[in-house]
């Protein structure tokens, strides 16, 4: 896959308008280098991509436009909603599995292809695609993003020594998207409860405390707070305490209604 299709992500959690900015920001020399660089051979560039390149300003604002026109049509309404809801999950598993049982349990549940010893995170590519050839690669203290994915049939690295190292892989539970009719849209559960309290219950699809909630939303956990009473108390939440926190999860009622 071209690498500039899939910008590193510049803050936790970015929307999509401004990743889609990003990618259309990305200079022509490097959409040319990118495309040639995945189908490796002039030979192999399929007669699109080809005559594509001839320009690839244009080309460029071609593809933004056709990914801007699929995330309309076919996830921002009704879509969305749920697959943000596994995604958030995901993240919430790994990173207790990486407090609890340490780094290299969180990599080998990613994918069964990477292992984690001595400080060296390999990836084993004899299920690939295609020949991958092999690379190693000092991520010299600048840490490495995870990305859990809707899209991917297995983690894949995407690491140039130019930009920050990524892992994608395949969010956990994403076989759960399509096992109903689409879900609630978003919106009608702002209608139902107003926004702040849609989001917060959307959200909770794996527990949370008060202050995860607010860094998630960019809000205070005053205000946050004020919210998950109100959903507490109408039935649609649970909460239990350890220590001094207090996590929240979702209710059999509040799944219901983002379902």
């Amino acid at each position: 896959m071209p690498d500039f299709l899939t910008p590193r992500p510049e803050r936790p959690r970015p929307d999509f308008a401004e990743e889609l900015e990003q990618l259309a920001a990305t200079p022509p020399e490097v959409v040319d280098a990118d495309f040639r660089a995945a189908y490796r051979t002039p030979q192999q560039l399929p007669p699109l991509v080809a005559r594509g390149l001839t320009d690839p300003t244009a080309f460029l604002r071609r593809i933004v436009g056709a990914l801007d026109a699929y995330w309309r049509t076919c996830l921002a309404d009704d879509w969305w909603p749920r697959a943000g809801a596994i995604l958030e999950a995901d993240l919430a598993h790994r990173g207790r599995i990486l407090a609890e049982q340490g780094a290299a349990a969180l990599f080998s549940g990613l994918d069964h292809r990477l292992t984690w010893a001595d400080g060296r995170l390999r990836v084993s590519t004899r299920d690939f695609l295609a020949p991958v050839p092999r690379a190693d690669v000092r991520l010299e203290g600048r840490g490495m993003v995870l990305l859990p994915t809707l899209f991917a049939r297995g983690a894949q690295p995407l690491i140039d020594p130019t930009r920050p190292p990524v892992m994608m892989y395949p969010a956990r539970g994403r076989g759960t998207l399509s096992e109903e009719p689409p879900p609630v849209t978003g919106e009608a559960l702002v209608r139902l409860l107003g926004r702040p309290r849609a989001r917060l219950l959307l959200l909770l699809a794996e527990p949370a405390s008060t202050t995860e909630l607010a860094h998630r939303l960019g809000v205070t956990p005053g205000a946050v707070s004020q919210h998950l009473t109100v959903l507490y108390d109408a039935g649609l939440l649970t909460r239990t305490r350890s220590g001094r926190i207090v996590r929240y999860a979702r209710t059999a009622l509040g799944d219901g209604l983002c379902r």
